[in-house]
């Protein structure tokens, strides 16, 4: 009887670990509002300055190997238009991840937007300033609610990182 109340507990833990872990390599997963408050920073260093963060419009994810990813936007009001252009957001990253067909490692990074038109792309810069990608968005006409930020993941797990209604695929790697 002992024995086998010791094998039905190594199956149930071996499916518990098996679930948590297919739970993990489903994707993108949304985290939630409160965790996303503890782990905010008030301020990130970009570029020789602190600046404020957004608590109302940054998106915190879990990515497929369990790490997370946090996205804001920064308070850029009193800098200059040429430092508002360029820097719009910071990405923070536990882990390697992919925005567009780029790939980045875990780190922190400030993006950036420029208008062209009717087309908008965003830009990743190292904390220095210095420019590591320059990525076209696609734009999603119908989206609501539209913010400034956010990030939307799918239930298959893709994800997309929303500035506006422009938007880049997100995905850990």
């Amino acid at each position: 009887m002992k024995r086998l109340k010791r094998i039905i507990l190594c199956v149930a833990v071996l499916l518990a670990g098996s679930a948590a872990q297919t739970a993990s390599s489903k994707g993108v997963i949304l985290v939630s509002e409160q965790r996303l408050k503890q782990l905010l920073p008030a301020t990130v260093f970009i570029d020789g300055e602190n600046v404020p963060t957004q608590e109302r419009n940054a998106a915190l994810v879990q990515l497929p190997d369990g790490k997370i990813l946090l996205a804001s936007l920064v308070d850029t009001a009193g800098y200059s238009s040429a430092y508002q252009q360029k820097y719009a957001g910071v990405l923070l990253s536990q882990t390697g991840f992919a925005i567009g067909s780029k790939n980045f490692a875990a780190g922190a990074y400030a993006i950036g937007q420029k208008k062209n038109g009717e087309s908008v792309t965003m830009y990743v810069y190292n904390l220095g300033g210095e420019q590591l990608a320059e990525l076209p968005t696609e734009k999603q006409e119908n989206l609501r609610p539209l913010k400034p930020l956010q990030v939307i993941a799918a239930a298959d797990g893709s994800a997309r990182l929303y500035l506006g209604p422009y938007y880049l695929s997100l995905a850990g790697r």
